[in-house]
């Protein structure tokens, strides 16, 4: 029996185990015909480096192997956990529906046709998808660890690279870094970045401290609002992103077709499930009432029972049967040099001609004044109304291959007479869910997602107006990758804009 509440029971449940049972109608999963027992509290979910979370990743190591083993149609296998994230990117999946079943209708089929390469939100889907999406994966996935390998009690790790104790912060556990060991060998994937495998700190030579999340952990909206990012596509295209391009190459993390192959990834995504589920603590609201809320999505659940589950039903963790050791602390404060406005329409005051095609080198653009902005001294500030807030905005961001590398973001005067450095640092930028996918149909030219970042420069205005800068009807916006990008893969921001409200 599961060890999640009675109150998940509801909606349809198939049951597709080759064709020896074709459905059952409202099927609790108290009563999903599976061995698992419930557990009489919560199971807690442990920092990897803890004893209870080493013990843990050595029953998950072992069951890594016994799902590699076992056939590419077997909803428990592997490959099928990987799929449903996306198909391998040399394929479609069609061609590997085709491949493992046939084209002769089954039940399993059927199954992988409705849970593959349903990713939110990474090539299309809305962004707000993302977290209540993920944690359903996870879930899924934790439930077949438990069947597999008969430990009920198990639950997956979490890898908490943001831990201000440098000798976490930013690196892999020693465990997914052994080849050769005869237990955790598994966990090893050649295709990541030699800080990750080597056991550097994955950030080493980033400018900026790429791995704080403060700013994701105070913002007030789960969703975005106007130009603002909210929580979630702040986490979403900001720490989540960040990590899988500094660990993994264009076959492995650092791409969304073979991310999930990676068991790494799963342990990524407990954390960012528990940053979730800290905001939520810090008093985040989520949308329960929004539209999206209420779409469904369906999962391989243990012995390949059909599950459908609607993103709402996991947005109160206390329902979900599990939780975390520790959650992070809460974000520090940034200062009050400027209240936040009340204003909720942006105004665009300054936008760059033609977006930036960026590459090995930096590449600096000018953000030019519009016509009826407010005038002063440095571009973006209103004298009217100073407690309007200013955002660098980049959208349309896309990638045919991908660049493997952050940019990083910077702004000064618009005679360039600031170079990029510390105190005119913006923020950084990564193309993890920027790259034309084939998401199962061909149409590759419409895969890509909101696909934007929204950067609060209004300190960094005013630290140049304390300075006696004047630059008022221009700004210079410069992009500088922090390592060597892939050769060809062209990476574009197609708008940059400078917006207050």
């Amino acid at each position: 029996m599961s060890h999640f509440p009675s109150t998940w029971s509801g909606g349809t449940t198939s049951i597709y185990r080759r064709n020896l049972i074709k459905g059952v109608v409202a099927l609790p999963f108290a009563y999903g015909l599976t061995p698992l027992a419930r557990a009489a509290d919560p199971l807690i979910r442990y920092d990897i480096a803890s004893a209870q979370g080493q013990a843990m990743l050595a029953v998950y190591a072992d069951a890594v192997s016994r799902m590699k083993a076992l056939g590419d149609a077997n909803p428990m296998s592997w490959l099928w956990q990987w799929y449903e994230h996306f198909v391998d990117g040399t394929t479609t999946k069609t061609n590997e529906l085709n491949r493992i079943f046939g084209t002769t209708p089954s039940a399993t089929r059927t199954l992988a046709n409705e849970t593959w390469n349903t990713c939110q939100s990474h090539t299309g889907q809305d962004a707000n998808h993302f977290l209540p999406w993920h944690r359903l994966f996870v879930l899924y996935f934790e439930r077949i660890i438990q069947q597999v390998s008969g430990r009920t009690d198990f639950t997956l790790p979490y890898w908490d690279y943001t831990s201000n104790d440098p000798t976490k912060r930013g690196i892999l556990p020693a465990q997914f870094r052994m080849p050769s060991d005869p237990i955790f060998g598994s966990l090893y994937r050649a295709e990541r970045t030699s800080l990750a495998n080597s056991g550097l700190p994955i950030q080493k030579n980033q400018p900026g401290d790429v791995m704080n999340i403060d700013d994701a952990m105070a913002k007030t909206s789960y969703s975005t609002v106007d130009t603002v990012q909210g929580f979630c596509r702040a986490i979403d295209s900001g720490i989540h992103g960040r990590i899988h391009v500094l660990v993994g190459n264009s076959k492995g993390m650092g791409t969304v077709p073979y991310a999930a192959r990676d068991p790494l990834f799963w342990v990524h995504h407990s954390n960012t499930d528990r940053m979730w589920a800290r905001w939520n603590n810090n008093g985040g609201t989520n949308p329960a009432t929004a539209t999206w809320a209420s779409h469904s999505f369906v999962f391989a659940d243990v012995n390949g029972v059909r599950v459908k589950r609607a993103l709402s039903t996991v947005f109160d963790l206390s329902t979900l049967g599990y939780g975390y050791d520790a959650y992070l602390p809460a974000p520090i404060p940034a200062g009050a040099a400027v209240k936040t406005s009340t204003t909720t329409t942006s105004q665009k005051v300054a936008k760059a001609a033609n977006g930036a095609k960026l590459g090995a080198k930096p590449v600096s653009v000018s953000l030019i004044r519009f016509e009826g902005a407010p005038q002063a001294n440095v571009l973006g500030m209103d004298p009217a109304n100073p407690q309007r807030r200013a955002y660098v905005v980049l959208k349309d961001l896309h990638t045919w291959v991908q660049p493997e590398v952050l940019f990083h973001v910077y702004l000064g005067p618009g005679n360039g007479s600031m170079a990029p450095g510390r105190n005119n640092y913006v923020g950084n930028i990564n193309f993890f869910d920027a790259e034309f996918h084939d998401h199962g149909g061909g149409a590759m030219d419409e895969a890509l997602g909101e696909n934007f970042y929204s950067f609060d420069v209004t300190p960094l205005l005013h630290r140049m107006a304390g300075a006696g800068i004047h630059s008022s009807n221009s700004l210079k916006l410069t992009l500088i990758p922090g390592g060597t990008p892939t050769n060809g893969a062209n990476p574009l921001v197609g708008s940059i804009e400078l917006v207050i409200r």
